[in-house]
């Protein structure tokens, strides 16, 4: 038996084509009959109105059409397989394709959930903005709040909606993605359903909405995708009028997290907070403010009391309000917001440790990493804070902001799993330290953590760094070398081999090129640390992850361990684990 095969097939102008041949099930191929241009992003029914104009207009394609009883068919967008069927001679409806057809189906059109996902993703990656559109944003004060109602009201859901979620949001300069996920899994431990959204990713953009601490599967996300591109692209007032990268998931992940029911949201604010598009949620009661410090001066300002008045943009009336700042400007800044909100109520958390008073608490402590030990405060009264006021069923009835410990508390300490920070992998004789330090005081915290752990190992060390966006790399630099002598230092772009073979989940908004030139200035900013102390200069500047690791293979004996740090920006260690993956996929 003859059935035709349609098959999409991506071009570099953001078109697809589709190609039409007629295909034996025995497996030999015939000639292609036509060829038809469409855009990406078109829905399945946009695509069969594409072709009954075909045929309707191309009466020879017709005739050809007529001799088959139906055609199978898949886009590489979105669908499962279907089965177009003829309802006139100029007519086509699609249809679920019928079980005895599944296994050819398999063999010759059936795309795997990882290729579907694929393409979701690539996609998704069409709405990053680059440098230049971020630097307009900022010069032109676009208002992401009312730009990402727009978008949320057009992709099905309104701010009413959002009130049928319960949140805590979270927002800061350093921690407040370890806060999150600690406060997640303490949640869960006492039995709710919990949603988290997270930015940025490491390996899969999945990882940036979690249900129950676990990122969505691929094919959910690749159905909630497809689901709000095609309403958002339908409702278009002009080309390009969608939301960008962030503030599409953002709207992704609300769309989940009511479909699935969670009943509590862990919300990361992505940048600064009073303007973050996490900010359109009208009803937080529970609110996280993490240690503060210089970062995103260009959008949030020069000063602390500046960022700390951005970072406080969360708090909403009678919200309850839990910092870990220490700053007193931050504090009188917050305190400040928390009355100009109106009647939110302030709290500085516990020193975390003031939770560890008996013996058995304090053979605990030594048992947690530094992530906890930084956080750990503030998630536990951000859990505290949201069981008093939605499960009084599960709640303590203590002190407001008193340090205590329950065991589901414990239980969700020592369950936490946040990847890239402060965590240690080994791949053979790689004893790899991750830590997606970019601030001074989180340097500081990474250098300490590492030079604990390595310092005394008489393994060679080597420092993998990069930094994006307005970082200053000369200080983090200067913090890593005061606290290890490092045997080789390597600069280089957060890419696993060029910029064209990374997974569409690492594709980032700055160009290789621009990376690689970023690379370099590190590497003289480094130099210039060495003249200043007079130490060795042991820098290289690699073009990818990949050379990197096959150079360092290369140099050192192989029956020698070595301590790898890598640090400086999150986007960095999920190169580093996908070219790590790949170079040991056999082992």
């Amino acid at each position: 038996m003859l059935k035709r095969h349609l098959q999409m097939k991506t071009n570099l102008s953001s078109m697809f084509s589709l190609h039409v041949r007629r295909v034996a099930y025995s497996g030999h191929e015939f000639s292609p009959l036509f060829t038809l241009q469409y855009q990406r992003g078109y829905s399945s029914h946009k695509l069969c109105k594409m072709l009954n104009k075909y045929f309707l207009y191309n009466s020879s394609q017709l005739k050809m059409f007529q001799t088959f009883e139906e055609c199978v068919f898949q886009t590489t967008q979105k669908l499962s397989c279907s089965t177009l069927m003829k309802k006139s001679n100029k007519q086509i409806i699609l249809q679920k394709t019928p079980n005895k057809y599944r296994n050819n189906e398999q063999k010759y059109i059936q795309y795997t959930e990882d290729q579907k996902y694929g393409e979701a993703v690539e996609t998704l990656n069409t709405l990053q903005t680059n440098a230049e559109t971020l630097r307009l944003s900022m010069k032109h004060n676009v208002n992401h709040l009312e730009d990402t109602h727009k978008y949320l009201l057009r992709s099905g859901l309104t701010l009413f909606d959002l009130k049928k979620l319960s949140y805590i949001h979270v927002s800061g300069t350093k921690g407040k993605g370890s806060t999150c996920a600690l406060t997640e899994s303490i949640l869960y431990a006492y039995g709710l359903k919990t949603g988290f959204y997270s930015s940025p990713h490491l390996v899969s953009v999945t990882e940036r909405i979690r249900v129950n601490g676990e990122p969505i599967s691929k094919e959910k996300f690749t159905r909630y995708f497809w689901k709000i591109y095609d309403k958002l692209q339908d409702a278009q007032d002009f080309e390009h009028d969608m939301p960008a990268y962030f503030k599409f998931l953002t709207i992704l992940a609300f769309h989940v997290f009511l479909e699935e029911r969670v009943e509590v949201v862990i919300l990361e604010v992505g940048i600064g907070g009073e303007l973050d598009c996490t900010n359109i949620v009208p009803n937080t009661r529970t609110v996280g403010i993490t240690s503060l410090g210089l970062e995103h001066t260009s959008l949030l300002g020069k000063t602390l009391s500046e960022i700390a008045w951005q970072k406080a943009g969360i708090i909403k009336p009678g919200s309850t309000v839990y910092t870990s700042a220490t700053q007193e400007d931050c504090i009188r800044i917050i305190r400040d917001r928390c009355k100009e909100k109106g009647s939110a109520h302030f709290h500085k958390v516990p020193d975390f440790e003031l939770y560890f008073q008996d013996e058995k608490d304090r053979e605990l402590k030594k048992s947690l990493n530094h992530v906890i030990l930084l956080n750990g405060s503030l998630a536990i009264q951000l859990a505290y804070d949201w069981l008093r006021q939605n499960r009084k069923d599960m709640s303590e009835r203590k002190e407001i902001n008193k340090a205590y410990l329950t065991k589901q508390v414990v239980e969700g300490l020592i369950n936490c799993h946040w990847p890239g920070r402060c965590q240690m992998i080994k791949y053979l004789n790689l004893n790899m330290h991750l830590d997606g330090a970019h601030t001074s005081e989180s340097m500081n915290i990474c250098g300490s953590w590492f030079s604990q752990s390595a310092n005394y190992s008489g393994n060679p060390k080597i420092l993998i760094f990069n930094t994006t966006g307005d970082r200053d790399s000369t200080t983090l630099l200067k913090i890593l070398k005061s606290f290890s002598d490092f045997d080789l230092v390597c600069f280089l772009p957060n890419v696993i081999t060029s910029a064209a073979s990374n997974t569409p989940d690492t594709q980032l908004i700055h160009a290789h090129a621009e990376q690689l030139e970023r690379a370099k200035m590190h590497a003289c900013n480094w130099e210039l640390l060495c003249l200043e102390d007079r130490t060795p200069n042991f820098a290289k500047i690699f073009p990818s992850l990949l050379s990197c690791f096959q150079y360092i293979q290369d140099e050192f004996d192989k029956s020698q361990q070595l301590d790898v740090l890598v640090t400086g920006s999150i986007h960095l260690l999920g190169a580093t684990i996908l070219s790590l993956n790949k170079l040991y996929k056999d082992v």
